[in-house]
C-alpha cells in the first residue's frame, strides 16, 4: 500500500441488546443478570413512580439486589452526575439502570462510565433517542447547553416497554419525532463532509439506510400515531414511531453525526431567549438546515407541512421570538464554535445561517 494512501474506516456502534414491546420491562432482570447482581437505579421521580415497582420486581426475581435507588434526577448537570457517582461507588453496584427520559438516562450513562460499570436504559417516554446511544448532553444548572460527552460504549441493554411509553403524554412522542426528524438531513450532510474531506472515518451504508428509514417511518406513521395516542389507542403506528425514534434515529445519528440542525439548537439554547423542548427546537432547526442546503422547494414545503400537522414549531414565534442580537449569537455559535459544524460539507458563515432563518420566517423557499 502506498504510504500516502489514506485508510478509510467504517465504524458501527450499537447497544448489545435492544428490546421493544408490551411488557418488555419484565425482561430487565433476566438480561441484566449477565452483568452482575447489584443494581444502582437512577431516574426521574415520575418515571420511577410509573415503572419502579415493575423494575424492582424484575430485578429481585432474577436474583439482583437493588443497592441504590435515586428518583431525583431532573437535569443532566455535573453537580448531579458527581453526586450520583459518589453514591454509586459507595454501593459497589455492578451496573447502573437509567430510567426515564433523556435527562435521566444521559445522567445514568455518564454515572456508569465514571463508575466503570455498564449502563442499562429503560425508557418511559418517547421524547428522546438517548436510550441506545453512547452520548450524553450536559447542561448548566440553568439548563443551557454545555457540551456533549462521547462515551466509550453504548448501554449494554435497552428496554422500551411500549405499554409504558404509550401511556405517557402524547407531547413526548411529538418531541421525539422532532428530534428524530433531523437524522436524515444531518446524516446526509455528514456523509458529504466525510467524502469531501477524505477523513479516516466514513459512515457505514447501514447507518445512512437507518436514517432514511427513520424519516420514511415518521412521514408514513407519525400523524396517525399522534392521533391514535390522543384517542387512547396503542396502534401499530405508535410502535413504528417508537422504533424510529428509539432505535433507527439513535443508531443513525450516532454512526454518522449531527450537523447544522443540532449546532443551531445548541446556539439558540445558549442565548437564554429560547423557550422550548429539545425536539421542538431541533425540528425548527432542521427546516433551517434544509433551506440552508437549498433542498428542493417541494421537499421543504412537505417538511414544514408535516411539522404543522404533527404539532411541531415552524416559526421562531413559538419560542418567544428571540432578538436579532440573540439570533446572531446563535448563528455565530452554530457556524464557528459548535463541534457539529464540522459535519457540514463546507465551512458555514453566520450570515448564511441568518439568511436561511429569515427565509424560513418569511416562507420564502
Amino acid at each position: 500500500m502506498d504510504k500516502f494512501e489514506r485508510i478509510t474506516i467504517r465504524k458501527m456502534v450499537t447497544p448489545s441488546l435492544y428490546l421493544q414491546g408490551k411488557g418488555a420491562i419484565y425482561y430487565l432482570g433476566q438480561k441484566a443478570f449477565t452483568f452482575g447482581d447489584k443494581a444502582y437505579v437512577v431516574g426521574g421521580s415520575t418515571a420511577l413512580e410509573m415503572a419502579g415497582d415493575r423494575i424492582k420486581k424484575s430485578l429481585v426475581s432474577n436474583g439482583i439486589e437493588v443497592v441504590g435507588w435515586r428518583d431525583s434526577v431532573k437535569d443532566c448537570t455535573y453537580a448531579t452526575i458527581n453526586r450520583l457517582v459518589e453514591e454509586g461507588r459507595h454501593t459497589k453496584a455492578h451496573f447502573v439502570v437509567g430510567v426515564g427520559g433523556g435527562r435521566a438516562i444521559d445522567t445514568a450513562k455518564v454515572v456508569a462510565w465514571k463508575m466503570k460499570v455498564p449502563a442499562i436504559s429503560v425508557g418511559t417516554q418517547c421524547a428522546t433517542n438517548a436510550d441506545a446511544s453512547a452520548e450524553s448532553v450536559v447542561y448548566t444548572e440553568d439548563h443551557r447547553y454545555l457540551e456533549t460527552l462521547v462515551l466509550p460504549r453504548n448501554p449494554v441493554v435497552v428496554i422500551e416497554d411500549t405499554e409504558i411509553i404509550a401511556k405517557a403524554p402524547v407531547k413526548f412522542l411529538i418531541w421525539g419525532m422532532g428530534d428524530a426528524l433531523s437524522t436524515k438531513f444531518e446524516a446526509e450532510a455528514f456523509a458529504k463532509a466525510r467524502d469531501k474531506r477524505k477523513d479516516a472515518e466514513v459512515p457505514p451504508t447501514a447507518a445512512l439506510a437507518l436514517a432514511d428509514s427513520c424519516y420514511r417511518s415518521l412521514m408514513e406513521h407519525g400523524q396517525k400515531a399522534v392521533t391514535d395516542l390522543k384517542n387512547g389507542i396503542h396502534s401499530h403506528e405508535v410502535d413504528e414511531v417508537i422504533e424510529a425514534v428509539k432505535l433507527s434515529s439513535a443508531m443513525a445519528f450516532e454512526n454518522t453525526g449531527c450537523a447544522l440542525a443540532h449546532a443551531l439548537h445548541n446556539g439558540l439554547t445558549r442565548t437564554g431567549q429560547i423557550r422550548g423542548e429539545h425536539g421542538e427546537i431541533v425540528a425548527y432547526a432542521t427546516i433551517v438546515q434544509a433551506v440552508f442546503e437549498n433542498r428542493p422547494r417541494d421537499d421543504v414545503r412537505h417538511l414544514v407541512s408535516w411539522c404543522d400537522r404533527i404539532g411541531l414549531p415552524t416559526k421562531l414565534k413559538y419560542f418567544g421570538e428571540p432578538s436579532k442580537s440573540a439570533l446572531r449569537i446563535a448563528a455565530e455559535h452554530a457556524a464557528e464554535k459548535d463541534a457539529n459544524s464540522k459535519n457540514m460539507p463546507d465551512k458555514m458563515r453566520p450570515s448564511e445561517i441568518l439568511e436561511a432563518i429569515d427565509k424560513v420566517e418569511r416562507g420564502a423557499f
